[in-house]
């Protein structure tokens, strides 16, 4: 508008703001849950893992509770389709009385025994009412479902399929109960059994969910059935992933776990899985079991600490237990021990990727890539002149320096070089099809791991 009568026109033009980038430590988990979990879910606790994954997940996906327990910012649930849950037909005197079933797909659950015992309860005039308990319990670990005073009776407050379905983490009953159950016998409990893992294209299609989820900057895929050459192949299907969208300046790192009873079968077994899984975007961890407390471990960290030497928490001791040979055999694979150390408590040797560089480098790396994506589309669209190309590389600069700052990026030590150096440009050739370039060069801060010490004993 021009002034016509003598007076004041203001414009008020909004200075561009950044918005904040999401948070590091966001992981995306992939793995078996109870049928009916669809899309993708979130939790940053533990109730709403289990809304999301079911009772069973905590099973089926046992990397959940240890990274959440050790400080991961939040879960992103995938869940793979596909797993067969393992079942048990519990008999009558005779024929069949009910067929429990997992209640999450996958061997998790092969093995888990049923203990039936029954009563006859007296009514009264001749009357009488059969009541059970059913006893289940996980081999090799304390846990234990007790459900007692338990009925076929459809009518009945304690029938068995409602208590079960109420009120237990493992099983479920397939139909309704046809007859009442006879008991057991001594020592010998029933076993559930057939249990199998889901197909690799499940998982694969569990895994491409996670390309909407831009915010997730860690991924681990909980794969129940670790036979080699199929986690192997799992694992080439996350770098891949994760390669996909580092292309996309959303960059993220995999991690996955050496499978195997003794260091003599860790260590085989860590040859044959890095011959292919040599990455700087995935992290190979051992002895299995510890994979979610150390993702936990790095989402708990600021994105530019090393988690080498740092404790991990809400895991029993690791077994096998990894002496001084077999760790010195892992590091020279880059895989990451895991060992418990006295006075130090259960700690992460060395952070390492897959291709001998330091994982806190990393992802250092994709954090300055995330910014700078976010502040370049920001400036989409104002970049015809000088002005706008000089606030473009102002707000890098910004970001820069508040990286810095942080200590995430560090001169060399020399002082010579600075942390980082930053140049916004485009030629005529680049202005015509509409480019603007900008190089960018940062020194990312490096976890010092070693130390030499020279001792002169004066006389």
């Amino acid at each position: 508008m021009t002034l016509i009568i003598p007076g004041v026109e203001v414009k008020v033009v909004k200075e561009v703001l950044a918005p904040q980038l999401a948070p590091s430590g966001v992981l995306g988990l992939v793995g078996v849950t109870e049928p009916g979990a669809t899309g993708v879910k979130r939790a940053a606790s533990w109730r709403a893992f289990i809304e999301a994954a079911g009772g069973a997940g905590s099973f089926a996906i046992p990397e959940a509770a240890p990274a959440l327990a050790n400080g991961v910012f939040e879960l992103v649930v995938c869940p793979v389709d596909g797993a067969t849950a393992a079942t048990v037909k519990i008999l009558a005197d005779s024929g069949e009385a009910f067929t429990l079933q997992a209640r999450a797909g996958g061997p998790w659950a092969n093995g888990v025994t049923v203990d039936v015992a029954v009563r006859t309860v007296d009514l009264g005039d001749n009357k009488t009412r059969t009541l059970f308990d059913l006893t289940l319990a996980r081999p090799g670990t304390d846990y234990q479902e007790v459900h007692r005073n338990l009925s076929i009776d459809a009518n009945d407050a304690r029938n068995v399929q409602t208590v079960l379905a109420a009120q237990s983490q493992l099983v479920k009953l397939v139909d309704a109960p046809k007859k009442a159950p006879k008991a057991s016998a001594a020592g010998a409990p029933y076993a559930l059994a057939g249990g199998t893992d889901a197909a690799l294209d499940k998982y694969t299609q569990a895994l491409a969910l996670l390309e909407n989820e831009p915010d997730v900057d860690m991924v681990l895929v909980s794969v129940q059935d670790q036979e080699p050459v199929r986690l192997g192949r799992i694992y080439s299907e996350v770098i891949a992933h994760c390669d996909r969208m580092s292309a996309r300046s959303l960059g993220r790192i995999g991690l996955g776990q050496v499978p195997g009873l003794s260091a003599d079968t860790i260590k085989t077994n860590s040859e044959k899985l890095t011959a292919t899984l040599v990455s700087d975007r995935f992290v190979l961890v051992a002895p299995a079991g510890v994979v979610g407390a150390v993702a936990g471990t790095l989402g708990s960290l600021d994105y530019f600490q090393s988690p080498t030497f740092k404790r991990l928490a809400a895991i029993p001791e690791p077994s096998p237990a990894l002496g001084v040979e077999p760790q010195q055999e892992l590091l020279k694979r880059n895989v990451v021990p895991v060992v418990s150390q006295r006075g130090r408590g259960i700690i992460v040797v060395r952070g390492l990727t897959t291709d001998g560089d330091q994982i806190s480098v990393r992802r250092v790396a994709d954090h300055a890539v995330r910014g700078i994506k976010v502040i370049g589309e920001l400036f989409i669209g104002r970049l015809n002149n000088d002005e706008g190309r000089g606030a473009l590389k102002q707000k890098l600069v910004e970001f820069l320096v508040q990286m810095q700052k942080e200590g995430a990026i560090v001169p060399s030590t020399d002082g010579t070089d600075p942390a980082f150096k930053v140049n916004v440009y485009s030629s005529q050739d680049d202005f015509a099809k509409g480019i603007v370039r900008i190089d960018l060069a940062v020194r990312p801060v490096r976890a010092i791991d070693f130390i030499y010490a020279t001792v002169l004993v004066q006389t």
